[in-house]
């Protein structure tokens, strides 16, 4: 981490998981961008020059050189008023859910087992080796492997065009608010995050039940299935064979996590990567939706009673889908699919 001028001051880091061929501007709060050997030079510098400390004792070499090592990386840059002791705090928060909304975006694009090769997550160590021999030691075997060098999720043309029309940087404002609802978002958006990086299947429809627990279950006494299935069906679509699908599969969903947290082997049997695919971009998508109507749903209870209304009036048409139909309606023929 580095600062600069104590006005506005900087926060730079970098991140491994993402990949920027271009800027990834996010208004208001910063940019996923790369930073060259010659920026690092130059800013290193100026922090040996302008720094008093840097400039006369071992505190020198060590900042130095650790702007230095900014260079020929992918950075997450955050510009914040006051000085660096003061912002620091905030700054990691922020440059932490910039990161995740950014490599949670790539979810309507890029399938999970994919997206795990493409930032190196496994089951198995980094790399490994072993050795077997005999007693007599006549024989001797050994075999390593290592794993390759993560590629990270590249920011193109394609990213940048795909995080604006979807809604993701209205996503990121939201994590920035302190209302309740919000945090709900928050927290469900770090469940999820959880669940794509996690590389096994029972452990990830575990925590990906969780993100949408977090982000739609109001009490303890709540039916989750039926609960989440109607409130989730309701907030993606009016329309209402498109509300019966989502509803279906997302019982689907909860009666395998059932038979895996409870250790029934048939229910646990019916888990697919298709299914997990299908659940994970849908509550990314309930996410989007919810962040995209904070003028509608303020607060947890509006949202609570905005669903109860639907169960028993007409579809509403007043809410904003942030994203193009192409998405949901992809991942409802494949739901579509599971469900034969």
């Amino acid at each position: 981490m580095l600062f600069d001028i104590p006005v506005e001051s900087r926060y730079i880091r970098n991140t491994w998981m993402l990949s920027a061929q271009m800027p990834l501007e996010i208004p208001n709060t910063g940019k996923v961008r790369f930073f060259s050997s010659d920026e690092a030079d130059e800013l290193a510098e100026r922090v040996r020059k302008r720094n008093v400390f840097a400039r006369h004792s071992w505190e020198n070499n060590f900042y130095y050189q650790r702007a230095k090592e900014l260079g020929n990386q992918t950075v997450i840059e955050i510009r914040y008023p006051g000085d660096p002791n003061s912002i620091k705090e905030k700054a990691e928060e922020i440059a932490a859910q910039i990161e995740r909304v950014a490599v949670l975006s790539s979810t309507l694009a890029v399938k999970k087992k994919d997206f795990l090769r493409k930032l190196g997550f496994s089951e198995k160590p980094k790399s490994e080796f072993n050795f077997s021999f005999s007693p007599d030691f006549q024989f001797i075997s050994s075999k390593s492997k290592s794993i390759p060098k993560v590629q990270g999720l590249i920011i193109d043309k394609t990213f940048a065009k795909r995080f604006a029309q979807c809604g993701f940087y209205n996503l990121i404002a939201t994590n920035q608010s302190s209302s309740d609802l919000a945090n709900r978002v928050s927290l469900s958006l770090q469940w999820l995050y959880d669940s794509r990086i996690e590389p096994r299947m029972q452990a990830s429809i575990v925590k990906t039940s969780i993100a949408l627990e977090t982000l739609l279950i109001f009490a303890e006494s709540e039916s989750l299935a039926q609960s989440l299935s109607e409130r989730a069906a309701f907030i993606l679509s009016s329309n209402p064979s498109r509300r019966e699908l989502i509803s279906k599969i997302l019982k689907r969903f909860y009666d395998v996590r059932s038979g895996v947290v409870h250790g029934s082997r048939k229910k646990a049997n019916k888990l697919t990567s298709s299914l997990l695919e299908i659940v994970d971009r849908m509550a990314l998508l309930l996410n989007l939706v919810i962040s995209a109507n904070s003028k509608i749903w303020m607060n947890t209870e509006s949202l609570r009673t905005w669903c109860e209304t639907q169960r028993w009036g007409e579809p509403s048409g007043e809410i904003i889908i942030p994203f193009p139909d192409t998405y949901l309606k992809n991942v409802l023929v494949v739901a579509s699919k599971e469900l034969e």
